[in-house]
């Protein structure tokens, strides 16, 4: 039974996101993605969405916003994303096995899959109004080189570390990133997922089995090398989205690759991605600009150095969860983190 770490003192909790009043008009209520408090009432920050109608597909559903956009997403895909991804690893490979390898001097450090996923998704979902708002970016300055002339250059790279609820938080950090390389760190099952475990390959992204001792090994090493080169990792340490809509747990050893180059732990605090694209729908259901308002909350970077797992463990998952609405903050009882 996994045993909880001693708690910390709680961080002053940054105020939750308004919420507009329930709608008398026909609607699907959620409380926050279904997240229910302990005893099975709804929290105090529940919010009424009205999806519209939609159908069935198995398991899951499709409504008229979702419809649109899913087609007008796999439009680009299809014509643009796919076939990109397709040439970019064309050329490595060819590339691979030539004198002095020219794509390896050019992209050494695979960002040009970053920057064609981002051009799809800005193609893709900025007709929609799927952009978060991005809130303490201001908190990132103490990342920031500064030469000698006196003047600001780029951020050092990071650890960023996010709760996971929903899809759209992968999304939601390429808006965050911009044209700034960077890598998630993602389950191996993604892999074997059709197009996607390609694109994950290609993007030089490191993947995690769990239950494999060697892959564990082989995750470390690449991790840590992306942060020597000075590539920021991306990492959601539940393991999984949530069920809930309600933070949970973070695997014990997520923080291991920023302690062994002593860089920085950025935590995020992601607000209602799963309400955006909740769980048993296909495509996002609405807009990240309509009430209640998608945003992504960048916290202090923390430090990593001198610090004990469990003691960087538990500052973080605090740090995030004191960022989140009340309905996404973790359950009464909640382990901070097991194995």
């Amino acid at each position: 039974v996994p045993q909880r770490l001693t708690p910390r003192p709680t961080f002053g909790s940054p105020p939750s996101l308004a919420t507009s009043p329930p709608r008398r008009t026909r609607a699907t209520k959620l409380f926050s993605a279904n997240a229910i408090a302990a005893g099975g009432a709804p929290n105090s920050d529940n919010v009424t969405v009205n999806y519209g109608p939609a159908i069935t597909l198995g398991k899951l559903k499709i409504n008229l916003f979702g419809g649109i956009l899913g087609l007008w997403e796999v439009f680009w895909g299809v014509v643009y994303w796919y076939p990109a991804m397709i040439l970019y690893s064309i050329l490595r490979t060819v590339s691979s096995k030539l004198p002095g390898d020219f794509m390896q001097k050019i992209d050494p450090h695979r960002r040009i899959p970053n920057l064609i996923g981002f051009a799809w998704a800005l193609v893709s979902y900025t007709p929609f109004g799927m952009w978060p708002v991005v809130e303490g970016r201001e908190n990132l300055e103490v990342l920031r080189e500064v030469r000698e002339n006196g003047k600001k250059g780029k951020l050092k790279p990071a650890m960023y570390v996010a709760n996971h609820s929903s899809w759209m938080d992968i999304p939601f950090f390429a808006w965050l990133f911009g044209l700034v390389n960077y890598k998630f760190i993602a389950k191996a099952e993604l892999k074997k997922v059709p197009i996607l475990g390609r694109s994950v390959k290609i993007g030089g992204h490191v993947t995690l089995d769990r239950t494999n001792r060697r892959s564990q090994m082989e995750t470390y090493k690449t991790g840590v090398q992306w942060l020597k080169d000075g590539v920021n990792l991306v990492t959601f340490p539940e393991g999984t989205r949530t069920k809930t809509g309600r933070m949970g747990s973070f695997k014990k050893g997520a923080f291991k690759m920023a302690q062994a180059v002593g860089t920085p732990v950025v935590p995020i605090s992601i607000h209602y991605a799963d309400v955006v694209h909740p769980l048993d729908y296909v495509f996002p259901a609405k807009s990240s600009w309509t009430r209640p308002r998608a945003v992504v909350k960048i916290g202090k970077p923390i430090a990593t150095e001198g610090k004990l797992d469990d003691e960087l463990l538990e500052e973080v998952w605090q740090v995030i969860a004191d960022g989140l609405p009340e309905c996404q903050k973790p359950a009464k009882d909640t382990p901070i983190g097991v194995k």
